[in-house]
């Protein structure tokens, strides 16, 4: 895969009229004189460029997605997690409750370890398999017989059976990796630390997320009910919170277990424990939020896009801390990179080929610190060289290099997802008509015709819970086809409208074909967004769902998103997160592309 070589310099400034929300315009504004705001908009990716299934799956985790923005606030407000007890036998069955103090908000969290039944657990719902832990996030701090309830309602370990109450945020079930798993019990029960060499080779968790239930699903408390001054009143954070604790049981599970098999045991040594992340695999039901979501996507790429335009209009040789800082973050994402292995598939370059490239990039920052040119010269010609994950990485990392614009212009990200969806029905048709002959001329002129551009539908699965895609004719279901389809709805609105005079109101359009409404009021109230609609047909043959797993999982913050199928995508959270001894003292907040740790074998502390 070769990246597209960005626009001339005159396309780029027929570019420059982009419209930014107005919390956005501000924030540049604060940062960027007039000529400084032109360069910005000059470096600003068209939506064609990025908005590709293809070009999207390539986009890199940044500062600006959502658990590395978690991970910020709790080590800038050091939130304390105390573990109040935690007890489990040598097979791992046992209870555990902590206490977080998270920045004047009170949290409990108590997690019901199981013993392992043999079976390896890898997706969300894994066909109604029983989960090797559960957990539960209470808002304040639960009696003991509130958690006993709490901990007899796991037992169950049917979640279609069970029930919380609105106390809880959520639940966060989740698996054992078996073979790390088993590797570190064994290693710690023996009196020496794993190989983190092994753990490498699995991108480093012990636990795998089974999907987190909240936001009113099974009884608990939905988003709403959250007090907006609450850190999880911010999109995803109670979800990605659920997955941090994930990773703080996993650790004291595995010495927990050593422990109680032998009196020789040692503890994981806080370097190898700080590795650990928390195992995570998504399906192709995320392909369905996208695309209900339109909103999201957009807040999210043009918060990144203005980030990365940002640093890509700045001269290389005006700070030279900066070019040493992207230096060092290309040495270290090139390490990484070459220290896992990564079951790859086809469509994915392999791990070893971007540790090359990165390397080869350092060498390029090191002559471009010295020129005049803006960093953007430096993408161009990665572009021109290199494959669109490499140059999405350098991206990533060019974001990272002028943090403090980024972080400024974080606060939109929950304000821009709240969008008014409603219709308006007062609206000219003729003003309709304009919105889709400049907005989605693309969407227009897509030739539909062809069987294979509508071969797959999308409908949720009672049996598995999720999100599931057939194919037409051979699959049943597809009564019951879920809405993916954007550039079908766009055209159907077009030829609709067709038939009606300029000056009538879309309402007398709705009441005519009311399953119009949602397609008049998505076109509306997406209108002005930029990066608003995805520039594909995911009904088509040849679409790869796993490349919009890719792009919604790096929104959230995962690394190492590797394909296990053309449906399903691994990665992993949280790895190199300081532990929660650090957070409490003060700890960095620079801790992505963790190195593997090069514990001796009789490290650790004796348990």
């Amino acid at each position: 895969m070769v990246y597209r070589k960005t626009a001339d310099k005159e396309e780029r400034a027929r570019h420059g009229s982009m419209q930014l929300p107005d919390y956005l315009d501000t924030v540049l504004s604060t940062f960027a004189d007039a000529p400084g705001r032109e360069a910005v908009f000059r470096w600003l990716r068209r939506p064609e460029d990025c908005m590709t299934a293809l070009s999207l799956s390539t986009m890199k985790a940044t500062r600006l997605s959502f658990a590395p923005l978690l991970a910020r606030r709790i080590i800038q407000e050091r939130w304390r997690i105390t573990r109040v007890r935690f007890h489990c036998d040598s097979e791992g069955e046992g209870h555990g409750v902590y206490r977080i103090d998270a920045g004047g908000h009170v949290l409990t969290y108590i997690a019901r370890c199981f013993r392992w039944d043999g079976i390896e657990k890898a997706g969300r719902r894994s066909d109604g398999a029983s989960r090797d832990m559960f957990g539960a996030i209470f808002l304040g701090v639960p009696d003991e017989a509130r958690i006993a309830r709490e901990f007899a309602t796991f037992d169950l370990r049917d979640v279609d059976s069970m029930r919380t109450n609105s106390d809880v945020t959520g639940w966060t079930p989740a698996s054992r990796s078996a073979r790390f798993f088993d590797h570190v019990v064994d290693s710690l029960a023996a009196g020496r630390q794993p190989d983190p060499g092994i753990l490498g080779s699995g991108t480093g968790y012990l636990l795998r997320n089974g999907g987190y239930l909240g936001s009113g699903r099974q009884g608990s408390l939905s988003f709403e009910g959250i007090p907006e001054d609450h850190p999880f009143h911010h999109p995803f954070f109670a979800d990605l919170f659920g997955l941090f604790l994930i990773r703080q049981v996993s650790i004291d599970l595995v010495n927990g277990i050593a422990a109680a098999r032998s009196p020789h045991a040692v503890k994981l040594a806080p370097e190898i424990a700080r590795y650990i992340g928390v195992g995570n695999s998504s399906g192709q039901g995320m392909c369905v939020a996208l695309q209900r979501w339109p909103e999201w996507v957009s807040t999210w790429l043009t918060v990144r896009e203005l980030a990365l335009a940002y640093a890509k209009s700045q001269p290389a040789n005006a700070d030279p801390a900066r070019a040493e800082r992207l230096s060092r973050l290309l040495a270290r994402a090139s390490a990484y990179y070459a220290s896992i292995e990564l079951q790859c598939e086809d469509y994915v370059v392999p791990t070893d080929v971007l540790a090359t490239n990165l390397e080869v990039l350092r060498s390029w920052v090191a002559q471009a610190a010295h020129s005049q040119a803006p960093w953007g010269e430096l993408a161009e010609r990665a572009a021109a060289a290199f494959d669109m994950e490499t140059v999405e990485q350098l991206n990533s990392l060019l974001i990272e290099t002028y943090p403090e614009f980024a972080d400024a212009l974080a606060p939109y990200i929950p304000l821009g997802a709240r969008r008014n969806r409603d219709l308006v029905a007062d609206m000219r048709v003729g003003a309709l008509k304009a919105l889709l002959r400049t907005r989605y001329d693309w969407a227009l002129t897509y030739d539909m015709r062809p069987s294979k551009t509508r071969q797959h539908f999308w409908y949720h699965s009672i049996d598995n819970g999720e999100q599931r895609r057939g194919e037409r004719i051979i699959d049943p279901h597809e009564e019951f086809e879920s809405f993916i389809d954007h550039i079908g709805l766009i055209q159907r609105l077009s030829c609709v409208l067709a038939s009606y005079e300029d000056d009538a109101p879309v309402a007398e359009v709705v009441a005519d074909v009311p399953e119009l409404a949602y397609g008049v009021a998505r076109v509306q109230y997406l209108s002005g967004l930029p990066y608003a609609e995805i520039r594909d047909n995911l009904l088509h043959r040849d679409f790869l769902p796993a490349h919009l797993i890719r792009f919604f999982l790096g929104v959230l913050g995962i690394e190492c998103t590797s394909p296990l199928s053309i449906r399903y995508v691994r990665g992993v959270f949280f790895q190199g997160m300081p532990l929660p001894e650090e957070i409490a003292l003060g700890a960095s907040e620079d801790w992505i592309f963790p190195m593997q740790p090069q514990a001796t074998p009789l490290e650790g502390a004796v348990a």
